[in-house]
């Protein structure tokens, strides 16, 4: 039996996003109350709001609204993400398991349906910076499911996004290659 592995995203991006979303509270609290870094609204000599401030003052509460509702779901997907640290691959005796079936959904991969697994670079849309991917091909795709989450299918092969992981691309690779040995081997005996 081979101890199972696992890996989760990177701990440094689930921070990194966690601050942008309380950056993002803090400017909607100053947008709309504080007013240290951004200009409060016009007012004229008695301190009237005028007009034009009553304007600002609408403008300033759409900001405001906007940057709580990013800021407050990026707090909740970093801190939610560094809390519950889900896996995102997980290799096993029977399987390669998935996070990409959907945000919490599992697909999983026997090793008896695995062709080969390597790792590779997607160059997107723009071809300039390379994103890792870990491919899979599988005898015959049919069986499993379009529509996934970090991850599409060309022909047989899943190419599965494998930015911001804790553990490169490479080193899961070679577990799974050595997960695959084992599995064949036990085919044999």
């Amino acid at each position: 039996m081979t101890p199972p592995f696992r890996a989760a995203k990177s701990p440094a991006r689930q921070l990194l996003l966690t601050a942008a979303g309380v950056l993002l509270l803090l400017a909607a609290l100053d947008v709309v109350v504080l007013h240290k870094l951004s200009d409060p609204p016009t007012t004229n000599d008695d301190g009237t709001v005028t007009s034009k401030g009553q304007t600002e003052r609408r403008t300033d509460l759409v900001w405001g609204t906007l940057f709580t509702v990013v800021g407050g779901a990026l707090v909740v997907v970093g801190a939610g993400g560094m809390v519950t640290a889900r896996s995102v691959i997980e290799l096993n005796d029977d399987a390669v398991r998935l996070r990409v079936a959907g945000p919490m959904s599992y697909l999983d991969v026997p090793w008896t349906e695995i062709v080969s697994i390597r790792s590779g670079r997607d160059f997107g849309d723009d071809g300039r910076i390379p994103t890792p991917v870990l491919l899979i091909e599988v005898e015959d795709r049919t069986n499993y499911p379009d529509g996934l989450w970090g991850a599409v299918w060309r022909g047989n092969i899943l190419q599965v996004d494998t930015d911001g992981w804790d553990t490169t691309v490479e080193d899961v690779v070679i577990r799974s290659e050595l997960m695959l040995e084992h599995f064949e081997e036990g085919d044999e005996e």
